[in-house]
């Protein structure tokens, strides 16, 4: 837009969330924002939300909603080149049972706002932006 900030009219989806849902995505996403995040914080934030892992694995399930809801930077450290392969990596080390489909809608988001991002030459963390509104 002329004032240099990204604009989506319509990117083809819509879903409502339930109180419960929203306030479970709020939790994941103000901790993903934070410098010194709560692996065990977000792991209860994801359990909340809906999705069934596993394993415990606090870590890998950080990893998974940081790549769901925030940045797929760590895929480099790990040498996956895409965030597909980077999913798979995560879900040979904790594979998830389930995962809502609210979790879904509001990831897709997520990956179309990094996308926007990448083609711009800009690494997006949504849960930055997300976060200062919440």
């Amino acid at each position: 837009m002329k004032n240099k900030k990204m604009g989506l009219i319509d990117y083809g989806q819509c879903k409502r969330l339930s109180d419960e849902e929203r306030c479970a995505i709020s939790c994941i996403v103000t901790e993903l924002g934070k410098v010194h995040v709560d692996e065990m914080a977000v792991a209860e934030g994801m359990h909340a939300f809906g999705f069934r892992f596993k394993n415990d694995k606090n870590d890998i399930i950080l990893e998974t909603a940081r790549l769901f809801f925030d940045s797929d930077a760590g895929r480099r450290e790990v040498g996956c080149s895409t965030p597909q392969s980077y999913l798979l990596h995560l879900q040979s080390q904790n594979p998830f049972l389930i995962v809502p489909d609210a979790a879904v809608f509001v990831a897709r988001t997520s990956f179309l706002f990094r996308g926007f991002g990448s083609l711009l030459g800009v690494e997006v963390k949504t849960s930055e932006h997300w976060s200062k509104n919440l």
